[in-house]
């Protein structure tokens, strides 16, 4: 490749007074020619623009003008919240902390700290909240919480407990000092009507047809209510499938209006039902 002709130099010996022979200057015109020539071929320039700079080109040994890359050099920073910062060389690109984050900058390398879990989880008093061998003292959401007053009593304020499971375990007594309530859910009038257990404990109906009772989802152990009410024309029957009644098969109370109350356990063997007849 062509280098720059600067261990070519010529002097200017003879050259530099009106005595000098313009004999003995031929050799060096003729060296700092060569020299010009040297740098004219390595920088093929024609007429540069703004913000053009030189490019060397290994090709042909030449340095031409190219568009400045610095734009694409940029490092782009792209947040969780954002569709990217583009930094430039030269400038400089901050990292802020905020609540309970910290950072901190040494040589090449950032650190960022938090934020800490006593911002979004606290326990009461100098209680600890841990997990494994820990007590939970009190865990808190926006809605209701659960407390421990230290004697082993649980407190719960807010309007639903749910179990990702089929069952919450009790393994002790349950009292209901006040309020307890079922679900009730009311059953359309056909010839055959299924009494889903697992949509409510209690189900209400009135008959308009004579029907046969198919009590589904009743677990081991569980027992579902059904409140029969004749309608005003009344004389309706009702069949169970697969329930036993103290005597035998009952027979609905058929006056217009009329209401029974049919109570059904399963003992996990057999389905085993009470009836109450003619409320009034």
């Amino acid at each position: 490749m062509a280098t720059w002709p600067s261990g070519t130099k010529a002097p200017t010996t003879n050259c530099d007074a009106g005595t000098d022979s313009p004999r003995l200057f031929r050799a060096d015109a003729k060296q700092n020619i060569d020299n010009v020539n040297a740098i004219i071929d390595m920088f093929n320039i024609d007429s540069p623009s703004a913000n053009q700079v030189l490019k060397y080109n290994t090709s042909n040994a030449r340095f031409e003008l190219g568009t400045d890359a610095t734009t694409s050099l940029a490092t782009t920073f792209v947040g969780d919240d954002s569709s990217g910062t583009a930094v430039n060389p030269g400038e400089t690109f901050k990292i802020a902390g905020g609540t309970n984050i910290t950072t901190a900058v040494s040589g090449d390398t950032v650190t960022i700290t938090g934020p800490t879990l006593t911002s979004f989880i606290t326990a009461s008093s100098s209680d600890t909240l841990t997990n494994k061998s820990g007590a939970v003292s009190m865990f808190t959401n926006d809605a209701g919480y659960i407390t421990n007053n230290g004697n082993g009593d649980l407190t719960i304020t807010g309007s639903t407990i749910a179990s990702s499971g089929d069952t919450i375990d009790i393994d002790d007594t349950l009292r209901f000092n006040k309020n307890y309530k079922e679900d009730i859910n009311a059953l359309t009038s056909s010839t055959g009507i299924t009494v889903d257990a697992s949509l409510a404990s209690v189900h209400t109906v009135t008959l308009a047809h004579s029907t046969t009772f198919t009590i589904s989802n009743l677990p081991t152990g569980g027992s579902v209510t059904i409140i029969i009410t004749q309608d005003g024309t009344g004389s309706r029957t009702g069949a169970f499938t697969s329930v036993k009644f103290a005597g035998g098969t009952p027979t609905l109370s058929t006056d217009a209006n009329a209401i029974d109350v049919v109570t059904i356990f399963n003992d996990g063997t057999n389905k085993i039902a009470t009836i109450a007849k003619a409320f009034a």
